[in-house]
């Protein structure tokens, strides 16, 4: 997919692939808000993994067990995904990242694409 020149600046397409991350404090809450982005069709795929994190948290370092939540979607999906995902989350400050996917094989891009509402 080529970049678009926009106003000076390169503008990335809105449907290319893009992963988003985010952590929940248990699988239950993972998997609730993995199953709304499924629903409302803003993800063609969510993944689950246990991780440790340590973190600085009110001036303390903090470790906790959590569940990493792989969202695979597009772009112009990601307002929509943050507005769930802060919706729906137990958290204050919930990290939510997007990552560009700048390549990958074509038909599981096409898959992604159509899964998460973007057809063609």
């Amino acid at each position: 997919m080529p970049l678009l020149l926009m106003k000076g600046r390169l503008k990335m397409p809105s449907s290319k692939p893009v992963i988003i991350t985010t952590t929940a404090p248990d699988r239950a809450e993972a998997e609730k808000i993995g199953g709304l982005l499924l629903s409302e069709q803003l993800a063609a795929c969510v993944q689950y993994d246990e991780i440790r994190s340590q973190y600085v948290w009110d001036g303390e370092i903090r470790t906790d067990s959590e569940i990493r939540i792989t969202i695979k979607t597009t772009r112009n999906r990601y307002g929509k995904i943050e507005k769930l995902i802060r919706q729906h989350h137990s958290y204050d400050c919930p990290q939510i990242l997007m990552v560009t996917v700048s390549r990958g094989f074509k038909p599981y891009l096409a898959w992604l694409r159509n899964a998460s509402g973007q057809g063609g």
